[in-house]
């Protein structure tokens, strides 16, 4: 006998109808979100109705389709098919823990006003700002549920009566917002769940049609995809983000072509990836100091040198410690986590073609900040790099070895 999932329910008759204000989400309303989603995200047509979300609120199903669950998952609002009351009893999956799990559900940190004006654009502007700057400094898991509850309250701006003349910028602010979410998403290694935050961006992106925030959030989203295993989906988004790439600012343009060679290298073609560096490299020659059309761009010589290095220690070339040493001098004190990053790689790197002493030093300063960074990035840099001090028995790099086993006790 079926298992009713009551917890569905609930978190359906929590979610505010977008047809009716003062209703609940209806079944078939329910029904139809999911319809438009898997269109709108994956050109996939699908028509359920309310019967079909009656059976898995009775729980006659109980572990609908990935995209099913997906959809699920963002128009209810929550990170993860536990908080649904989904599970696959066919492979008898163990639900994630309190620890993992986000309540998207629960109140938003304002209440979503009747009308969008311009104190709550700025007020999705100011969050953004402070966020970023805030991930900057200590990481991704520093604020991150503060962060999410923010997203949560623009993310619903967008559902609300909004005036023709407010609507873009109200896109662009959403856009830097739930990307900021993202990326502290990525960080922490939550790739599906910063995998949807990056697509909604894109779709506030596309609809104010703003091409340097598309091309953003596509070159965050290969990045993802690269770290995530997926070599063919990063190509495939590198490849959209240089579409009318003429329309982008040589800041901009610089960094999607490299993310576009990020992609390429993770499907070894070695060959293409250095063009693709060469062109990021000349384009970024013809950026000013002062080009930047957004706040958000973030994307400094210091950038430059520590994304392209990245691509270059990928593809095992020549050339990437002179990098990263340009991105760990450049980020300085104002990007602590990106310097500590560039650090890591670095000494990783050089542990294993370069000069251990050297590496062994760069590295001890890295810990001292990365003590008080709160990054899953860091934390695996931090792991690959212990296994290479495992390799080595000069006293510097036993040194290193000794202060780092004193840090994780």
């Amino acid at each position: 006998m079926a298992t009713s999932n009551t917890l569905l329910r609930e978190v359906r008759e929590r979610t505010p109808s977008r047809q009716h204000p003062g209703d609940c989400l209806s079944r078939q309303e329910l029904a139809e979100l999911v319809n438009a989603h898997l269109w709108q995200m994956h050109g996939q047509r699908v028509e359920i109705d309310a019967g079909y979300i009656g059976k898995l609120e009775r729980g006659v199903i109980t572990w609908p389709g990935q995209l099913y669950r997906e959809a699920l998952r963002s128009i209810l609002d929550v990170t993860t098919d536990a908080q649904l009351g989904l599970r696959n009893t066919r492979r008898g999956v163990v639900p994630v823990g309190p620890s993992r799990e986000r309540d998207l559900g629960s109140a938003a940190p304002h209440s979503v006003p009747a009308v969008v004006d311009r104190r709550h654009i700025r007020d999705v502007i100011g969050a953004a700002r402070f966020l970023s700057d805030w991930d900057h400094m200590h990481g991704g898991w520093s604020l991150l549920d503060a962060a999410l509850s923010q997203a949560r309250w623009a993310r619903q701006l967008m559902t609300a009566d909004c005036p023709p003349a407010l609507r873009t910028p109200l896109c662009q602010a959403v856009a830097d917002l739930v990307g900021t979410c993202g990326f502290k998403l990525f960080d922490t290694g939550a790739y599906e769940e910063a995998n949807r935050y990056f697509r909604f961006a894109l779709v506030c992106t596309e609809e104010a049609d703003d091409w340097h925030r598309r091309a953003r959030v596509l070159a965050r989203m290969v990045r993802l995809a690269v770290d995530s295993g997926q070599p063919d989906r990063a190509l495939t988004l590198a490849e959209r983000a240089l579409v009318r790439a003429d329309r982008l600012a040589p800041v901009r343009r610089s960094m999607v072509h490299v993310a576009h060679a990020k992609a390429l290298a993770a499907r070894r073609r070695p060959q293409d990836a250095l063009r693709a560096i060469g062109a990021a490299d000349e384009t970024f020659t013809r950026a000013p100091d002062d080009c930047a059309p957004l706040w958000t761009d973030r994307y400094t010589a210091a950038h430059h040198a520590g994304e392209t290095a990245e691509t270059l220690a990928t593809l095992q070339a020549s050339g990437s410690e002179a990098r990263f040493a340009l991105a760990r001098k450049g980020f300085g004190d104002k990007y602590p986590r990106a310097r500590v990053l560039a650090e890591l790689k670095f000494a990783t790197t050089a542990l294993e073609t370069g000069d251990p002493a050297e590496a062994a030093t760069i590295a001890a300063g890295a810990l001292d900040t990365a003590e008080h960074m709160r990054s899953g990035r860091v934390e695996d840099l931090l792991r690959t790099l212990a296994a290479q001090v495992a390799k080595h028995t000069s006293r510097e790099v036993q040194d290193l070895k000794a202060r780092m086993e004193e840090t994780q006790a």
